[in-house]
């Protein structure tokens, strides 16, 4: 399994006039000239656009940066928000460049249809303080998520600008409003083949998406752990929630998909009680990429399960400035104790992964890690309560709860963090 970053990346700064080239890990190039046009080195045009330059604050703390685009309008009260929708195709294709020449994809000349003959492409929408996740393989398409309510018509253009008119599957993680917000004029909007979801959609926005999908005539299935189905190219294994919860997000449905040697990762809101639980029914948890449980909540993503995960690139969709503070300062640690690559969409707008089986690209760069990601993590030594700011043993009895915890690799981490030796378990 291929899991280092390869190659190429747009980080959004070209302006008009200027020409740059991107680079793949075997050599091929996308040129683009006075902010008109991207050519393959094969010679075939891509996708004929225009750059945005400046930087645009939407709906939801959604935010775009220099992003090529074209503009659709929709009013939100008494204000019309530009959104910013058709960036991915561009993006996507390039980031493909290692595997087009095989024919494995094509947009015609106005970027408008889609024809995803291989690969994968993994869409992290911008959907301020939501989630909402488009893959697509070999022509099919399916969401995980749709985002919050007055997220439905950026989510539908994006479709529509990718030339989406079915999807194969939709998964509704968990019923809460970011997660199924948009879930009700998606379906009234495409051909949805099948939806997954858990049986607790009785009321509210839940119950109005269920009654929606009845009269649609789309087949619900509540999925069990180990249930199988297949998206194009990829295989996707159901891994949770493994039992009943009393908290709506750890029953959140759990999912990976694999692409050939690469793996990613979606646990939607679940916290630590059910990623514990993963663990222990001895699933493979491994994953290239993870997309960070709850917004990257330090409720979610806890130490052990990032350790069976062992994420090479961690992708956290949540809101700029949002109320909760996602994501927390913990977990950002954490994946950075993996030596994970982190992507946000608060910071970075859509984030699209791009895997051929072997590789995965992007089309942004991530925040690389103060310490080299390894196939085997290091275990952490001392284990530290951001309450009280003392450090334990791991076999300590007073270890606090997982939220609370922060690991270090040595004493001398510890100590420069600020925390002082547990008095019972003696440290030293």
């Amino acid at each position: 399994m291929i899991r280092k970053h390869k190659g190429f990346f747009w980080n959004g700064s070209w302006g008009r006039g200027e020409a740059r080239s991107i680079k793949s890990s075997r050599g091929t190039g996308c040129d683009r000239n006075m902010g008109n046009r991207c050519v393959r080195e094969c010679g075939r045009m891509m996708i004929a656009g225009r750059i945005a330059g400046n930087r645009q604050v939407m709906g939801n703390g959604r935010t775009t940066e220099r992003r090529w685009t074209i503009e659709y309008h929709r009013t939100t009260g008494r204000r019309r928000i530009a959104v910013l929708t058709i960036l991915s195709t561009f993006i996507v294709l390039c980031a493909l460049l290692f595997s087009s020449c095989a024919g494995q994809s094509a947009v015609d000349g106005d970027g408008a249809s889609l024809q995803a003959d291989g690969g994968l492409s993994v869409h992290f929408l911008d959907v301020g303080q939501a989630d909402c996740t488009l893959l697509v393989s070999a022509g099919e398409a399916m969401l995980v998520d749709a985002g919050n309510r007055d997220d439905s018509d950026f989510i539908i253009s994006y479709l529509d600008e990718l030339g989406i008119e079915r999807l194969k599957y939709i998964v509704f993680t968990h019923p809460h409003e970011d997660h199924i917000g948009s879930g009700q004029a998606i379906i009234e909007r495409f051909a949805v083949e099948k939806v997954f979801m858990l049986d607790e959609y009785d009321e509210g926005i839940g119950g109005q998406l269920k009654l929606a999908i009845e009269q649609k005539g789309i087949p619900a299935q509540a999925p069990m752990p180990e249930d199988t189905a297949q998206l194009g190219e990829c295989s996707l294994a159901f891994l949770g929630p493994v039992r009943d919860y009393n908290d709506t997000n750890d029953d959140s449905i759990c999912l990976m998909v694999r692409h050939g040697e690469n793996s990613l990762l979606f646990t939607g809101d679940a916290g630590s009680a059910a990623e514990r639980d993963m663990i222990e029914a001895g699933f493979d948890l491994e994953a290239d990429l993870l997309q960070a449980g709850h917004h990257g909540s330090s409720a979610s993503n806890s130490y052990y399960f990032l350790r069976s995960a062992n994420p090479a690139y961690v992708v956290v969709s949540c809101g700029e400035g949002n109320m909760y503070g996602h994501p927390h300062e913990e977990a950002l640690s954490r994946f950075n104790d993996l030596g994970a690559e982190v992507f946000r969409t608060d910071t970075q707008g859509t984030v699209i992964a791009v895997s051929n089986g072997a590789e995965i690209a992007f089309n942004v760069e991530g925040k690389k890690a103060d310490k080299p990601y390894t196939a085997e993590p290091e275990e952490a030594a001392y284990i530290g309560n951001l309450n009280s700011k003392k450090y334990h043993l791991p076999t300590c009895g007073g270890l606090p709860k997982e939220e609370n915890r922060v690991y270090f690799m040595s004493v001398d981490a510890a100590e420069k963090a600020g925390y002082e030796p547990c008095g019972n378990c003696n440290p030293q």
